[in-house]
């Protein structure tokens, strides 16, 4: 009887560490897998905020398009009203690009003209006020009219 009983504990034991080394190598694969999709992710990220590619294909099939950006927006919330104007695909990648690029923190609040054939640089250059060209005059109407009062005033006390 002695010897069933160790008959059967080897084998026990034998199916129990067949059975680790089974789970031991499917928590590898199943890693394996998690590391291949985390770098194919990065990657696809990293990608979209370097390689700038304008949502138009050529010159002519560009599109002009106004945007507002109001003092109280944030890098995301301007990368949104892009979005919905159809300038770029994602505000988060948008976001991205501003943090990393020569333009950071340094987006205006104002009316633009922008195009959907230009970069995200192009659009960063404008929206910081560093690329003025063929844009809206960004003055506010109220410093204008202060203006107008101050030379009306000094006009009247001579």
């Amino acid at each position: 009887m002695g010897s069933k009983k160790k008959k059967k504990d080897a084998t026990y034991q034998a199916a129990v560490s067949g059975a680790k080394g089974a789970i031991r190598i499917l928590l590898y694969v199943l890693l394996i897998c998690i590391l291949i999709f985390v770098g194919k992710t990065a990657y696809s990220f990293g990608y979209l905020i370097f390689y700038q590619e304008p949502e138009a294909d050529t010159q002519a099939e560009g599109q002009d398009v106004t945007v507002i950006v109001h003092e109280e927006d944030s890098v995301y919330d301007v990368g949104v009203t892009l979005q919905e104007k159809g300038l770029i695909e994602r505000p988060v990648i948008f976001w991205a690009q501003e943090k990393l690029s020569d333009y950071r923190g340094k987006i205006k609040p104002g009316t633009y003209l922008l195009n959907t054939h230009e970069t995200v640089d192009q659009m960063l250059a404008i929206l910081s006020g560093k690329n003025t060209e063929g844009q809206p005059s960004q003055e506010k109407e109220s410093s204008t009219s202060d203006a107008e009062d101050t030379e009306a005033g000094e006009e009247s006390a001579s």
